[in-house]
């Protein structure tokens, strides 16, 4: 299968990359810039790992993503990862954070799910993953616009599932807790604290801890999920 990662330098989406290799499939992947986990793979597996960099946050992205990915041609699942933190309170954060937020973490999932779509739709289906975060449900001091953003794909894979469900197009979320990653690494530690002792497994999560999730809503045995929200966050929102 062909799957096009978005973010996949580094933290989550990198190691969806390096399974979605692990189990066989074509990968496409991009970020704003390439690391030198990203250039590993690339060495590690020539010909079937492709990646390139582009800002999801730039209107002009998509001319990118077609040069670089076969969109319009056999895309198995399209894994929507790429995201920006935005931790501050609302009124001290500017018009323009907030619109870098939602155009990285909302309508840029939107705009590449309807290229991916167009795709799929001519392929006989495919897979639409969206990664949100367990703050599109809980309040988080600080991730107010973030959590905003993230609960927009909510909604949006729900109506998605619905509209092409039937053409066989499977859109679904996966909603993390807090990972440790680098977009973790800048809120506050003494929030960062305060998220860790509300968790019953006594712990911030692993991108390993999510992974399992991407790769069963990519395989066969997913094909009558559709439209779902499944959370990975050891029992924080319970």
């Amino acid at each position: 299968m062909k799957v096009f990662v978005t973010g996949c330098s580094r933290g989550l989406g990198l190691a969806v990359a390096v399974d979605c290799l692990e189990n066989g499939h074509v990968v496409y992947g991009c970020a704003r810039r390439e690391s030198q986990a990203a250039a590993e793979l690339l060495k590690q597996h020539p010909g079937r790992f492709h990646f390139f960099t582009t800002d999801l946050s730039d209107p002009g992205f998509l001319t990118d993503v077609h040069r670089s990915v076969p969109v319009l041609d056999g895309l198995g699942a399209v894994v929507f990862n790429a995201a920006v933190g935005t931790d501050g309170l609302l009124a001290s954060m500017s018009s323009e954070v907030i619109r870098e937020s939602v155009g990285m973490n909302l309508i840029s999932p939107m705009i590449l799910a309807r290229e991916a779509i167009k795709g799929m739709l001519l392929n006989g289906g495919g897979r639409l993953i969206f990664i949100s975060s367990v703050a599109a449900r809980h309040g988080f001091r600080g991730l107010s616009v973030y959590s905003a953003a993230k609960a927009g794909l909510l909604g949006f894979s729900r109506t998605l599932a619905r509209e092409y469900g039937s053409r066989g197009i499977r859109s679904n979320v996966v909603m993390p807790g807090f990972l440790e990653t680098e977009m973790s690494s800048t809120i506050e530690p003494r929030q960062l604290e305060s998220v860790r002792r509300r968790i019953p497994t006594g712990r911030l999560g692993q991108a390993g801890d999510v992974v399992g999730m991407v790769r069963y809503l990519m395989s066969p045995e997913a094909d009558y999920v559709n439209g779902a929200e499944f959370v990975v966050d050891g029992g924080m929102g319970s």
